[in-house]
């Protein structure tokens, strides 16, 4: 078997400096292992990342529905605005027809129930 490492210092300065090289890569071989070795954060660490995901589509949800109720509501608007210009008689006119169906609703309900309490 043949090795395929490179030939050792003969400094004492740089077989130092290669003996804390050698150090540092094995204390990050060490740590990777560990981090691999632990379930417990590699679940949490999953948790976390999908709980984000999770904020993200309920962001855009609400963003969305935000969007789409603000459309609704202009167009409706638009809708009441285009029935009202539509409609026969001033505005003032038109306040009194709704203010006469209003009145008349109301008139038919305490009737109905001044009817009920008779019968």
């Amino acid at each position: 078997m043949s090795s395929t490492q490179p030939t050792p210092p003969t400094d004492r300065d740089e077989l130092e400096r290669d003996i804390a090289q050698t150090r540092e890569r094995l204390a990050e071989t060490a740590d990777a292992l560990a981090a691999k070795a632990d379930v417990k954060a590699q679940a949490q660490a999953k948790v976390d990342d999908l709980k984000a995901q999770a904020q993200h589509k309920v962001e855009d949800v609400k963003a969305q529905a935000q969007h789409k109720v603000a459309d609704v509501k202009d167009r409706a608007v638009s809708s009441v605005h285009g029935a009202s210009d539509s409609a026969p008689g001033t505005p003032k006119q038109q306040g009194g027809a709704v203010l006469g169906v209003v009145v008349a609703a109301v008139a038919v309900t305490v009737w109905l129930l001044l009817r009920r309490k008779r019968a």
